[in-house]
């Protein structure tokens, strides 16, 4: 079939299990799987409205391709998914019910059919939606811009040396060799984390922030860490499976109140100072107290030096506010003296140590 503009009953048009977007979904291929996700993560709703209101634009048609009997929308599936829900073809979630229901009574326009062009082959797409959605104003995310470059790679550039596929991948999408292979390197160390369920930790794929690990490459003492040669190794690389679950914990591991042991991206700096002491690692791991694993970056000597500087000054923060305090309770004095006890724990222990030296 040449490249022509036809009409496509929605009934036949199904998903793209392969969409980069959907790459977290634990079943792509199931149509209500991608439903609840368009409809928690992406404008389906705008579109609903639009295309409801105003009927569907034929001047964007859905690219697709044939597959038993039917066809695969490889580009378009946010536009799908807004008919589908408009006409009747896919249910919501119960969850969505509602605010689907509203537009569907508040709405006249609801296609059977869309236009689409038809490929023989996904291939013949994929550069196309690499430079809508890279390049382009509907601009992906960094995982699915990874899962999209990989697919480019995987299909024309599989047998070719890692410095002209990085070369080739990077003229693709218009950008530099140095952004493609991080991209890549990420993805193969979420993929890794993602086919051994993420190490039995208590997360799930969508607690990962995949720029974290993007970020993270760029530290030299983060990718010697994990074995890898450096931030482009992302064809068989050596690499430490223990210390990525270790990665993985510290970033993505939610605790009962959201919060993460890393808490923010700017404190990935910390962790790669942590990653290169193993006395730091140690630390963190028994504490999950990434400032206080920080203390040992520069050995066990200077964290000495710095946690009593600290302590010294928070004392004199309380006496400060001592002075100035109009009421102390009886709470105030049995805290300060479980200090004064520590103090002289600290003291005395230094004492003897220093004698025995």
């Amino acid at each position: 079939m040449d490249n022509k503009i036809v009409e496509i009953e929605t009934n036949k048009l199904d998903f793209d299990p392969k969409n980069p977007r959907f790459f977290r979904l634990n079943d792509a291929s199931n149509a209500a799987t991608v439903i609840e996700e368009m409809l928690d993560d992406e404008s389906v709703h705008d579109l609903m409205l639009s295309i409801g209101q105003q009927g569907y634009f034929p001047g964007e048609p859905l690219l697709a391709v044939k597959s038993n009997g039917n066809y695969i929308v490889v580009e378009g599936n946010r536009r799908l998914a807004a008919v589908k829900l408009l006409n009747g073809d896919l249910l919501p979630p119960k969850r969505k019910l509602k605010g689907v229901q509203e537009i569907i009574d508040d709405t006249t326009n609801k296609p059977k059919k869309l236009p689409c062009i038809i490929y023989e082959n996904r291939e013949d797409v994929l550069r196309y939606i690499g430079y809508r959605h890279i390049t382009g104003v509907k601009e992906w995310d960094s995982l699915s811009k990874a899962k999209y470059l990989k697919e480019l790679c995987d299909t024309f550039y599989s047998h070719e040396p890692k410095e002209i596929v990085l070369k080739n991948l990077a003229r693709e999408i218009g950008s530099k060799p140095h952004y493609v292979a991080t991209l890549l390197t990420a993805l193969n160390l979420y993929e890794v984390a993602h086919d051994h369920e993420f190490f039995n930790l208590p997360m799930k794929a969508s607690d990962v922030e995949f720029s974290y690990i993007t970020t993270a490459l760029g530290y030299s003492k983060i990718t010697n860490w994990l074995g890898l040669q450096d931030k482009k190794d992302f064809l068989d690389p050596n690499l430490n499976e223990e210390n990525l679950k270790r990665l993985f914990s510290w970033f993505f591991v939610p605790d009962q109140q959201g919060r993460t042991i890393i808490g923010e991206s700017r404190r990935i700096k910390d962790i790669a100072a942590v990653v290169e002491k193993p006395e730091a690692i140690e630390i963190l791991m028994k504490s999950s107290n990434l400032d206080e694993a920080y203390l040992y970056t520069s050995g066990e000597r200077e964290a000495l030096d710095k946690a009593l500087n600290a302590a010294s000054v928070k004392l004199r923060v309380v006496w400060d506010m001592l002075l100035k305090a109009k009421e102390l309770t009886l709470e105030h004095e049995e805290a300060a003296s479980e200090i004064f006890e520590m103090s002289k724990n600290i003291r005395n222990q230094i004492r003897s140590k220093r004698e025995d030296d």
